[in-house]
């Protein structure tokens, strides 16, 4: 796992909610997920739809 710097940490945290597309095998996206991130210290917490 990569280590995220505090300006990815606060880009993160900071948007409303964020959406997720998975790629499939075939290199397809599938459907959009919005997603619901807060930010504590150095953690994310993350919650989908």
């Amino acid at each position: 796992m990569t280590t995220w710097t505090n300006e990815d940490l606060d880009r993160v945290g900071e948007a409303e909610e964020p959406q997720l597309a998975s790629v499939r095998n075939d290199g397809t996206l599938r459907p959009y997920v919005t997603m619901w991130v807060v930010r504590v210290g150095d953690d994310l917490y993350v919650r989908s739809a």
